[in-house]
């Protein structure tokens, strides 16, 4: 009787293991709701039509990774997808989309592109005064795995827009 009870405890000891690591945080990022990356892409574009002609580059371009390092210094191994939108004129205009593998890269994503605007606006000081305020304004966002860089006019209007994606529908 005395093993049996040892025996039970035992396995009501691994059932309770077993029901932590199915609720983890692990599991979360695979139960997010897909995104399809261009179509939010497209309406991210679309939405700002003070936008000037846009650059694209993303995680479907064969040098995908070499062009990620333009954006941020995070390593690509962490990326699962990504796109990077940018002025072809120069100026300050951009929004990139960072689809990460875990959530829990966001933060160290996020401050990846706090230090992308910090020196795009060194740059922007050096050359272009009048593109300053419009990096100073940036937006970084994100919505669990998605992290979310706008250097817009109409930085709310493509915030919304982005964020929508995630809402239930």
């Amino acid at each position: 009787m005395k093993y049996l009870k040892k025996a039970v405890c035992l396995l009501l000891a691994a059932l309770t293991l077993a029901a932590c690591f199915g609720c983890g945080s692990g599991g979360n990022d695979q139960d997010e709701r897909p995104i399809d990356m261009a179509a939010l892409r497209q309406a991210m574009l679309d939405v700002d039509t003070t936008l000037p002609e846009m650059v694209v580059k993303s995680s479907e371009d064969e040098d995908a990774k070499d062009n990620f390092f333009f954006l941020s210094s995070i390593d690509y191994g962490k990326v699962e997808e990504y796109f990077y939108a940018f002025a072809e004129a120069g100026t300050a205009e951009e929004i990139a989309v960072v689809k990460l593998k875990s959530k829990s890269d966001a933060a160290a994503m996020m401050d990846s592109l706090h230090d992308h605007v910090k020196s795009r606006q060194g740059t922007f000081e050096e050359y272009d005064p009048e593109q300053v305020p419009l990096t100073e304004g940036a937006v970084i966002t994100r919505e669990g795995r998605y992290v979310v860089l706008i250097v817009s006019k109409k930085n709310g209007l493509v915030q919304n827009t982005f964020q929508s994606f995630f809402q239930e529908g």
